[in-house]
């Protein structure tokens, strides 16, 4: 039977097979180098297919082997590409001393920002040996034992001269596979502490803004005067609306980093709790060493998002209450308006009852007197004399004359 296979599935299949543990073999040491994208993600695009080629296996046809391994000069590279950042992992010898070989791709990610370098040295040892933690800052010495007391390690976040961070691990009696998962957990927590920091920076430049934002606000609402008029009205609205717009650009360029520092903060602390560790003497562990650098700074990650939010919410508050206000102040004009309006009608209808009324005296006043003239050219063959015709016309010329005007004021209406 044939179905019709989801567009999908390739790629759930790629991803639930992505980024293999390697078994490893004590002694070795391992190091790895990461790269942050420019553009979105774009630039690893394209050095996915410059690796791919590297690598010996032509161009990656559609994006989904996220991960290329190769040998190099004795050396086990493995480059694998993320969303926002590329890494670039290599094994070697412990006697190995070269932080920047040749001809592993390195050079081909000269355009990327580096933001990490951290270094594994791998010992088949059941504890860490005293010449191995010479070289670290005792006051910032983590150490302690992990995977339930299978393997030591040490490591101080302290980088060299070259940009590298350090881990010591004695391996004891573990397997390859254990060995592999441990080196592996140690390099993620290194990649997700330092990604977890990206927006700590951000968030710091961010603080001064926001508080700008806060006191230009504050000014703004506080020259709002109770009776304003409709131009103070109008030109407040148009402040609160620039500064709604500096606002949401702040929110857009700081959104994701704050969202993305808070997801990478979750995986660590995930990778962190899967080293099941135990102090070693008065020394602290890796996980709390971590936790107290990167948690404070996540807090002030979302503090930062919380300030703009709320200033986003208050300036858009302001608007709609500054809107409403002058939508009032509108209606109430236009109130008084209508009745200025409709005053002035009643005013004009009374003038014209009153035109109407003189004009109805006046016509019938002139017909009158035609009246009059014409009963003077025929008194001798009127019923009754002149005077008393006159008398009896006056009723009648009035109600002709007003039924008249009525009948023409309706037909223009």
């Amino acid at each position: 039977m044939s179905f019709e296979t989801h567009p999908y599935l390739r790629l759930i299949d790629a991803e639930t097979h992505a980024r293999p543990v390697p078994p490893l073999e004590a002694p070795l040491r391992i190091r790895r180098v990461g790269f942050f994208s420019t553009n979105h993600g774009a630039d690893l695009q394209a050095l996915h297919q410059e690796m791919a080629a590297l690598a010996g296996g032509g161009p990656a046809p559609d994006g989904l082997a996220r991960q290329l391994t190769f040998e190099r000069d004795g050396r086990r590279v493995t480059w694998e590409r993320h969303n926002e950042f590329a890494t670039l992992t290599w094994t070697a010898p412990i006697t190995d001393s070269a932080n920047w070989p040749e001809w592993i791709g390195l050079e081909l990610h000269r355009g990327l920002p580096m933001i990490f370098a951290t270094r594994v040295d791998l010992l088949r040892e059941a504890t860490v040996p005293e010449r191995a933690l010479a070289g670290f800052n005792r006051q910032s010495l983590a150490y302690s034992r992990i995977f339930e007391d299978s393997a030591e390690a040490a490591t101080d976040f302290v980088r060299d001269a070259d940009g590298f961070t350090r881990f010591e691990v004695a391996i004891g009696e573990s397997g390859s596979h254990r060995q592999g998962v441990i080196v592996r957990r140690l390099l993620e927590i290194e990649t997700y502490r330092v990604l977890a920091l990206m927006g700590l920076p951000r968030a710091r430049e961010l603080g001064g803004v926001v508080t700008g934002f806060e006191s230009r606000l504050r000014r703004i609402l506080k020259g709002l005067a109770p009776g304003g008029s409709a131009d103070d009205l109008h030109d407040v609205l148009g402040q609160l609306h620039d500064l709604s717009v500096e606002v949401g650009q702040a929110v857009e360029r700081t959104s994701f980093r704050f969202a993305a520092t808070l997801a990478y903060g979750a995986v660590l602390d995930e990778r962190l709790s899967r080293l099941r560790e135990r102090a070693i003497n008065e020394h602290t562990t890796i996980q709390r060493f971590t936790d107290n650098r990167v948690h404070p700074a996540l807090s002030t990650c979302r503090a930062m998002e919380k300030r703009l939010s709320t200033v986003t919410e208050k300036v858009q508050g302001a608007i709609e209450l500054l809107e409403a206000r002058i939508s009032l102040s509108i209606q109430n004009q236009n109130k008084s308006l209508l009745d200025s309006l409709s005053e002035t009608a009643r005013s004009q209808f009374r003038l014209q009852q009153t035109v109407e009324g003189l004009s109805i005296i006046a016509i019938s006043y002139y017909a009158i007197g035609l009246l009059g003239y014409v009963y003077q050219g025929v008194h001798d063959v009127l019923p009754l004399p002149k005077e008393t015709m006159v008398a009896l016309s006056v009723p009648v010329v009035v109600a002709i004359t007003y039924f008249a005007m009525h009948r023409i004021r309706r037909h223009m209406r």
